[in-house]
C-alpha cells in the first residue's frame, strides 16, 4: 500500500536545491552534446559518455569497503539490473537518439516533453500511486508548453518508426523510474548506478560499433566525451536519481522540462541569441507554472503546516549515498 508521509525537514530543503542543481546539469549536457554528436555521432556519444560514467562512479563506490558490498548487492538481482539498465539508459538513449535522424530534434523533444503526463498515468495504472488533481493540472500545463516550445522549431517528418521509437524510449524512462523507486531505494544510488550504466554500455556498443570504427573520434572529441560523462553526466545522474527517490518519478520529471527554457535564457545572457520573444516568453510563464503546481509543497488549510507537492508519495526506505550523507533517503 502507499501512504504518504512528509519528507524531514533536511529533506524538504534539499530537494530545491537538488532541483536546481539537476536543470544546471542537463542544461550543460545540452550545450556539450550539441557540438560533440554533430562531430562524432550520437550513438557514438552515447556509449562513450555511459562508458565514462560508469568508471568514474564505480571509481567513487568501490573506494570505501560498504560501496563495494552494495555494488555485489545490485549486481546479485542480474534480471532486475538488465531490465532497468535497458529501460532506464540503454533504451531511452537508443529510442531518442535514433529518432532524431527521422524526425528531427524539435519532434523527439516534444515527445520526450510528455514524460510527466506518461509519468502521472502510468503510477496510477501500474504501480498504485495517487496523483492529486493538481499534479495532473500542471503535469498538463507544463507538458503543453514545452511540447509548442519544441514545436516553435518546426524541424522534422512524421515518420511513424521514428516517433514510435522516441515514444518507446520515453515510456521506458517513465516505467524505469517507477521500477527503480520500487525496487533499489534501500541502496544508494551511488552503488546502484555504476552496474546500471555498465550493463546499458554492453547494450549500446554493438549499435554504436559501426559508426565508430567507421569514423573514430579524434583525440580532442574522446576528452570531450570523457568530460561529458564523467564530469556532467556522473553528477546529474545521482543528483537525478536522489530526486526520484525523494520525491518521485513525476516530480523529476516535471524539473526536468526546465531544461530548455534554461539553455534558451542562457543563450541569451551569453549573447549567442536574441531576447526571447513573446510566445517564447508566454511558453515561459505557462511551463513554469506547471511545473510549481507539480513541484511546490502546499499549505493545509488551517494547519499552518506546508506538505509536499501534489502526487508525491514516498513509501520506500532509502539510505544516506557516500556523496550526500547529510540526508536520510525517503522513509
Amino acid at each position: 500500500m502507499t501512504e504518504k508521509r512528509r519528507l524531514p525537514a533536511a529533506g524538504r530543503a534539499l530537494v530545491p536545491l537538488l532541483a536546481t542543481v539537476l536543470v544546471a546539469l542537463l542544461a550543460g549536457t545540452w550545450l556539450m552534446s550539441g557540438a560533440l554528436v554533430q562531430a562524432v555521432g550520437p550513438l557514438t556519444v552515447a556509449t562513450g559518455r555511459t562508458a565514462v560514467c560508469c568508471a568514474v562512479l564505480t571509481a567513487f563506490a568501490a573506494a570505501r569497503s560498504s560501496g563495494r558490498a552494495q555494488l555485489r548487492q545490485v549486481a546479485q538481482r542480474p534480471m532486475l539490473v538488465c531490465l532497468l539498465a535497458l529501460l532506464g539508459f540503454a533504451g531511452y538513449a537508443a529510442g531518442t537518439l535514433l529518432a532524431i535522424p527521422r524526425v528531427g530534434t524539435s519532434l523527439t523533444n516534444l515527445v520526450v516533453a510528455l514524460m510527466p503526463c506518461a509519468g502521472v498515468a502510468i503510477g496510477a495504472l501500474c504501480f498504485g500511486e495517487r496523483a492529486s488533481a493538481r499534479s495532473v493540472v500542471g503535469a498538463l500545463l507544463a507538458t503543453a508548453a514545452t511540447g509548442a516550445y519544441a514545436a516553435l522549431g518546426g524541424e522534422g517528418t512524421q515518420d511513424a518508426p521514428g516517433l514510435l521509437l522516441a515514444l518507446a524510449g520515453m515510456l521506458g524512462f517513465a516505467v524505469y523510474g517507477f521500477l527503480y523507486r520500487r525496487t533499489l531505494a534501500g541502496l544508494p544510488p551511488l552503488a546502484v548506478l555504476p552496474v546500471l550504466l555498465a550493463v546499458a554500455g554492453v547494450m549500446l556498443l554493438p549499435l554504436a560499433l559501426p559508426g565508430l570504427l567507421a569514423h573514430p573520434p579524434s583525440p580532442a572529441q574522446w576528452a570531450g566525451i570523457a568530460l561529458l560523462g564523467g564530469a556532467v553526466y556522473a553528477p546529474a545522474y545521482l543528483v537525478q536519481h536522489r530526486l526520484i527517490l525523494l520525491r518521485g518519478p513525476v516530480f523529476t520529471a516535471a524539473v526536468q522540462l526546465a531544461v530548455p527554457f534554461t539553455v534558451r535564457i542562457g543563450d541569451w545572457a551569453l549573447g549567442t541569441a536574441g531576447a526571447p520573444g513573446a510566445t517564447e516568453a508566454a511558453l515561459l510563464a505557462a511551463a513554469g507554472a506547471g511545473i510549481a503546481l507539480v513541484t511546490l509543497p502546499w499549505r493545509r488549510p488551517g494547519s499552518g503546516v506546508s506538505a509536499p507537492g501534489p502526487g508525491v508519495s514516498t513509501p520506500y526506505r532509502g539510505c544516506c549515498d557516500a556523496c550526500g550523507g547529510a540526508v536520510a533517503g525517503v522513509i
